[in-house]
């Protein structure tokens, strides 16, 4: 029995795009606090680092370690496999869901609309937080997380453009982008990021929200 199917009409996906170092996470956090046990974080990221300190020695895992020891962008189908992964062993798609450092290619996106459809929910909404490369810099320079050197960190601008951009492009001719200013305090990013979901989903964001504020 597909149990996921029950409501699943009213189940909303969230992908967070934007550079390394924009708020993603934080936003994140908020989303998640408003869907309660009902929401599920896909941090395609931290699922990749938490595979690559496993024990594991082999040319693909050290290839991936290589890249992301550099800054470079993946090959597209490790990211992929990774939150495929969520929906195939965690069932996660019973869940509202915020996807975070997906979908960073043209082809992600659109695997993950037919993953969506396949299991009855609507397409997926994109919050792209915009924010500027010397912002950027700043705060991940002073985040000090051991791969964010100086030179993994412009490399990671760097492919934002060309692979990243396309992908904003595609939600905005869907008319499912929803651009929302990062460099602001936390708190008032979240607030633009609140008023633009109620804009959109109407009653149905506000039900979300509402059960978590009793």
């Amino acid at each position: 029995m597909r149990t996921y199917k029950r409501n699943s009409k009213q189940l909303l996906t969230i992908v967070l795009i934007g550079l390394s170092g924009s708020g993603k996470g934080t936003q994140a956090k908020f989303l998640l606090d408003n869907f309660g046990e009902n929401g599920y974080y896909i941090q395609t990221g931290g699922l990749m680092r938490e595979l690559l300190a496993k024990p594991l020695h082999n040319p693909t895992i050290e290839g991936f370690r290589r890249i992301m020891g550099t800054g470079g962008l993946m090959p597209g189908w490790f990211p992929i496999f990774v939150w495929l992964r969520e929906f195939i062993e965690k069932g996660c798609a019973q869940k509202h869901l915020v996807l975070d450092g997906a979908c960073r290619r043209i082809q992600e996106a659109k695997l993950l609309d037919e993953v969506l459809a396949w299991h009855n929910r609507p397409l997926s909404i994109c919050l792209f937080i915009d924010i500027s490369t010397a912002e950027v810099e700043k705060r991940l320079l002073l985040r000090g997380r051991k791969d964010d050197t100086l030179e993994a960190i412009q490399n990671r601008l760097a492919y934002f453009p060309k692979d990243v951009l396309p992908v904003i492009r595609y939600y905005k001719r869907a008319r499912r982008l929803i651009r929302i200013s990062g460099e602001q305090a936390p708190s008032d990013v979240w607030r633009d990021v609140d008023s633009a979901l109620v804009k959109r989903f109407g009653s149905l964001w506000a039900s979300v929200s509402k059960l978590q504020k009793k």
